[in-house]
């Protein structure tokens, strides 16, 4: 394995998918691209102004969420990258992974919207469903 995308959300779900990522980078000389999505929405009411506030505010904490990936990964002694994308998050996983031509993806089964989002249908269920590449899910 060469490369790998860990999708990441900065949530404790997403830790194990971390930590999965790391175990599998010792084995084998591999590079982890940690892929952080910021959703591409602004709600009901808001004025173009204030999504930009809220944009900048998501930009914020992606930054702060990614950096502490690439602190562990450093820590970790493994090779990695982070790439921070706009839109739909299993929509733009599954551009960086062909993008990167990736030879797997690992994601947590749930986000940092926990078990709430399932009745909505969750981001790793439409990665197991399109994904080009094998998807490991960490529980």
């Amino acid at each position: 394995m060469q490369k790998l995308i860990v999708a990441y959300d900065g949530s404790t779900f997403a830790q194990k998918a971390i930590d999965k990522a790391v175990e599998l980078a010792k084995k084998e000389e591999t590079e982890i691209i940690c892929v952080n999505v910021i959703e591409d929405f602004c709600p009901i009411g808001l004025t173009e102004i204030d999504c930009t506030i809220v944009r900048e505010m998501q930009t914020k904490e992606s930054n702060a969420i990614t950096a502490n990936a690439l602190e562990e990964f450093k820590k970790a002694g493994v090779n990695a990258r982070v790439i921070i994308e706009i839109g739909s998050p299993a929509e733009m996983i599954i551009e960086v992974a062909k993008r990167e031509a990736a030879d797997m993806i690992i994601a947590a089964s749930h986000g940092k919207h926990g078990a709430k989002k399932f009745a909505f249908g969750s981001a790793t269920a439409r990665l197991i469903e399109h994904s080009p590449v094998p998807v490991l899910v960490m529980k």
